[in-house]
């Protein structure tokens, strides 16, 4: 929640003491009055006001949990966010997969979809059609629209301008760079561009994290996407950080290159060229071709093209040393990319995600190993809860805060 300005309205303080007690009782999933009230510091008068106001709007609702039924007298009832305003959808874009992940305003999940992607490269109208199929798949049953979703929230790679809902930095996806995200998934879906909203993936990774994951209760976050692109997400002081125009967190253009420099006018950044998933595959299929590869060659089925980062973590848990002078080149890269962004931040935990984080600890290791050479003060490091679902998931949070929102307009 954002901080409330220091000079404020009655009618606009009354919207935002209504928001902090819905995001309360949404992420409590059943609260009474008296704990509200240990919580959000108001009055039992004006939480008695607000509450009876959202209850009366078909916002809450009371209910009497099931571990009261054995209390004796008659114990207080508890509120929860109410299911029956429409349906929240969280839409995960990526180079290698589409989700799609419905759910109820009280945050219970109807239903999940992914669809793979079968190229390597894929572009705009290909992946516009996954997310078709994607939202088919998990379509409440009506009239076939998707004006059924109250709210639709958008995870995509790249920067996203917050103004124009324009995508930029997204070289993964071919066509990707200048598209209108927002107006092109409301066209593919059929759905109200209003009720459309496009962010960041990792920001939304992160966010994710941040209230249900490996960061809840962590003020000061950096999250670290590895996969094919390197990407970032910033939480400072408990808020999301997305710089001047969108683009904090945008860690594969650190000028890290390692003298690995990445194709003229590709427009992919020099750390993610030098660390990233491609990096992996290039140099792990090079020693494999090398005198000292064979088993790394064979741990491939003999196809040095089938070497990937996968493939270097089974040869270093063998001990296979081709597979682990690899590994440790690449684990540096890494490892010296992530100092970079902590020196700058001073993170209290580093979140690792992404396909190179199925290293699990074997990776965490190397880079805890690695950065405390390499930084003056040494942060947590662990691997975020959500993996590769965290777009999804904090799309759906977002999802959740957007339509509160627009039920509690600020006057």
């Amino acid at each position: 929640m954002s901080t409330a300005p220091l000079f404020d309205s009655p009618q606009r303080a009354r919207v935002r003491n209504r928001r902090s007690i819905l995001d309360v009782v949404h992420s409590n999933r059943g609260i009474t009055r008296t704990q509200l009230g240990s919580i959000i510091k108001l009055s039992k008068t004006s939480i008695k006001e607000i509450c009876d106001d959202l209850i009366a709007e078909g916002l809450l609702e009371e209910f009497q949990p099931k571990s009261a039924e054995r209390q004796q007298g008659r114990p207080a009832l508890s509120l929860r966010v109410t299911t029956h305003h429409g349906v929240l959808l969280g839409i995960d874009i990526g180079a290698d997969k589409v989700s799609a992940r419905s759910s109820t305003f009280a945050g219970d999940v109807l239903a999940s979809s992914e669809v793979r992607t079968r190229r390597e490269k894929p572009d705009r109208g290909y992946l516009l059609g996954l997310v078709e199929q994607a939202v088919s798949a998990i379509r409440p049953t009506g009239d076939g629209t998707a004006e059924q979703f109250h709210t639709v929230v958008v995870s995509t790679p790249g920067v996203v301008d917050p103004q124009t809902n324009v995508v930029s930095l997204a070289p993964q996806i071919a066509g990707w760079d200048g598209l209108d995200l927002r107006a092109a998934v409301a066209e593919c879906i059929g759905c109200d561009p209003t009720r459309v909203f496009v962010e960041r993936q990792t920001d939304l990774s992160v966010l994710a994290e941040s209230i249900a994951g490996a960061a809840k209760g962590i003020d000061t976050v950096l999250y670290v996407h590895l996969g094919i692109g390197i990407g970032g997400g910033i939480i400072v002081r408990g808020e999301l950080s997305r710089g001047a125009s969108g683009a904090a967190g945008e860690l594969g253009y650190l000028p890290l290159s390692f003298g690995d420099e990445p194709p003229a006018g590709s427009r992919i950044g020099a750390w993610e060229w030098a660390a990233g998933g491609r990096a992996w595959a290039r140099h792990g299929r090079a020693a494999a071709l090398e005198p000292g590869g064979a088993r790394l060659l064979e741990l491939a089925d003999g196809d040095a093209d089938s070497v990937d980062a996968e493939v270097i973590f089974r040869g270093v848990r063998e001990g296979d040393t081709a597979s682990v002078d690899v590994f440790d080149r690449m684990a540096y890269r890494i490892a010296a990319g992530i100092a970079a962004a902590v020196c700058v931040i001073n993170p209290e935990r580093v979140l690792v995600a992404g396909g190179l984080s199925k290293g699990g600890e074997l990776l965490l290791d190397s880079l805890r190993d690695d950065l405390s050479t390499l930084v003056p003060i040494m942060p947590d490091i662990q691997l975020a809860t959500f993996g590769g679902d965290g777009g999804v998931v904090g799309a759906l949070h977002k999802a959740t805060a957007r339509a509160f929102d627009a039920l509690n307009p600020l006057p």
